[in-house]
């Protein structure tokens, strides 16, 4: 009997312990929690997934893409919780480490309750996109998405500032005054950022499609703010400003549905004019066989006569507008006017076959 009560006293010492201006008793409860939260956070994420995702999609799930970032991100949501009640509630810390705690708290608290946000945005869009895809495009999606991120930074910058007493409105009136100079640095970001929307707006292309103006061809891949992420015909990952893109044509082959072939043959003044009927009618031939070559009316005639050759246009169309197809099939009708071109002992010396790239300035 004594022995028990003499355990009961070490173990009651033991709780009473003061530790860090607080008895061990509350620290053992204080960590208890948190560690609770952290055992429970994965099936809290999964609850509060599941309900939101009920709320604004109206189905059982989100998307698989979606729900493994929101699960992760708001499943913080209850060891923050944790930390506050035990740290400021049970723990009762002086004013002033109470004070920062929260600060600190509720400042993780703004942020992850953006990513949160931007996360319902992104699941919200693409639940919308699905629904009406000939309105909300990959294009349109992404970039509603890029605004609503940089609203979301940018409120979150100025609640956290306001959150530590920073006069953000101070900072504001300090950005006005020295605004001429911002402006006149941020020219060109202004710039490529209106043609940004400009190309949004207009849809003159989208993600995907094949484009080409006076300085690149690729792929486009991305459409920021700023500035459009193109593949490159070699595989390079080429970034052009906006601007440029307005500023100068440009044509969408995607959009299209085909694309043009134009070979200008400049032949020698000694051919005669049934080697010419013979060579259209091969290529004639040729065009209407190949099940690659669109419907349109090809263009074969002979273009001009100048003092050294006989100009010979041929046009015609694909219906495949990557750029693979493109040089197979250049190179298909190269390889079969040379062909006749040396059966009949036209190649040298004054033959030559150029290729003209479309501009917006050819009517053909």
């Amino acid at each position: 009997m004594q022995i028990t009560i003499i355990e009961q006293i070490t173990l009651k010492s033991i709780l009473n312990f003061w530790f860090l201006g607080r008895p061990l008793l509350l620290w053992l409860i204080a960590l208890g929690i948190i560690i609770l939260s952290f055992i429970l956070k994965r099936v809290f994420g999964l609850l509060i997934t599941k309900l939101i995702s009920g709320i604004i999609t109206k189905r059982s799930s989100m998307r698989p893409e979606h729900e493994s970032q929101f699960n992760n991100i708001i499943s913080w949501l209850l060891p923050l919780l944790a930390f506050k009640i035990s740290l400021t509630g049970i723990l009762q810390s002086n004013p002033n480490v109470t004070w920062f705690v929260n600060k600190i708290l509720t400042s993780v608290l703004i942020v992850i309750i953006l990513m949160i946000a931007e996360l319902i945005c992104r699941e919200l869009f693409s639940y919308l996109k699905a629904e009406n895809p000939e309105k909300l495009t990959d294009t349109v999606h992404r970039f509603m998405i890029q605004i609503i991120k940089a609203v979301l930074i940018v409120l979150g910058i100025i609640m956290i500032l306001s959150l530590f007493e920073i006069n953000v409105s101070g900072i504001l009136t300090g950005l006005g005054l020295g605004g001429l100079a911002v402006s006149m640095a941020a020219k060109d970001y202004l710039t490529d950022l209106i043609a940004g929307f400009s190309i949004m707006s207009e849809k003159i292309f989208e993600l995907g499609d094949h484009i080409t103006s006076p300085e690149v061809e690729g792929v486009v891949t991305d459409i920021k703010f700023r500035q459009t992420a193109l593949r490159g015909l070699d595989q390079s990952l080429i970034y052009v400003p906006n601007s440029k893109l307005i500023e100068e044509y440009v044509i969408n082959y995607t959009r299209r549905g085909k694309r043009r072939i134009r070979l200008m043959v400049f032949l020698p003044l000694i051919i005669t004019n049934d080697q010419i009927v013979e060579l259209k009618q091969i290529l004639a031939e040729y065009i209407s066989e190949n099940s690659a070559i669109t419907a349109d009316n090809p263009i074969l005639a002979t273009y001009s006569i100048t003092e050294t050759s006989i100009e010979f246009l041929v046009q015609y169309y694909i219906k495949n507008t990557s750029f693979e197809a493109f040089t197979s099939e250049q190179e298909q009708i190269l390889q079969l006017i040379w062909s006749y071109l040396v059966e009949k002992d036209l190649a040298e010396p004054f033959t030559r076959i150029e290729l003209m790239p479309e501009q917006i300035a050819d009517k053909t």
